[in-house]
């Protein structure tokens, strides 16, 4: 029972993993197919945190689970949900690839270097959560600082840059803040990781 838990949430990282990087494509692309197949795929995302959540619940009334399995139950509920929240954001690019226009080029190559910081580091954080360390924990976390400090950049670049009176770029500054926050929901996941490893309850912010 404890195997098929760890494969679902397992799984639930490559799926939302895929939607991320579908939703990058569908960005430099402008594909409005490709963005509509990523909001159909949330679905398939929400199921799977379903699925974890029944498992969990499964396996706390049918066993008497140890401290540890205990943890990851508690924690991969929490994992899960850190997962589902990344894969809105990705639905909410496929749905702004729909609504807009093609965007310039010179934003769409910082929205790029944004996603590829996003994707580096989520990467490792699916990585993580199949083997479970706690000095890698922190290690990975810490790496959210290049994202944040990337998305600061681009605000910065687009209020020098673009004019006031377009709409745009204030969206583009939505969908940017959406990748932040994705980071975010990553290094959320080394938290869960850390307090499945050893019961350390810690806050990254």
């Amino acid at each position: 029972k404890m195997n098929k838990f760890e494969n679902q949430l397992l799984e639930m990282g490559k799926e939302t993993r895929i939607a991320m990087h579908l939703s990058r494509q569908a960005l430099t692309t402008g594909d409005n197919d490709l963005a509509l197949s990523i909001i159909k795929h949330d679905e398939t995302i929400n199921a799977t945190e379903a699925m974890i959540n029944d498992s969990a619940i499964t396996i706390l009334s049918m066993m008497q689970p140890v401290a540890k399995d205990l943890r990851l139950l508690i924690a991969g509920i929490k994992i899960a949900n850190e997962l589902e929240r990344i894969g809105d954001y990705a639905k909410n690019i496929g749905r702004f690839v729909i609504q807009s226009e093609s965007i310039d080029q010179e934003l769409q190559n910082h929205i790029s270097n944004l996603m590829d910081i996003f994707l580096h580091n989520f990467d490792q954080t699916l990585t993580l959560l199949e083997n479970r360390n706690v000095q890698k924990a922190y290690e990975i976390a810490k790496l959210d600082e290049k994202l944040d400090l990337e998305f600061k950049h681009f605000v910065s670049y687009l209020t020098k840059n673009h004019d006031q009176s377009f709409d745009y770029p204030f969206d583009l500054i939505n969908i940017a803040r959406n990748i932040e926050r994705a980071g975010d929901h990553s290094k959320n996941i080394c938290e869960q990781i850390i307090y499945v490893v050893d019961g350390t309850y810690i806050d990254f912010g």
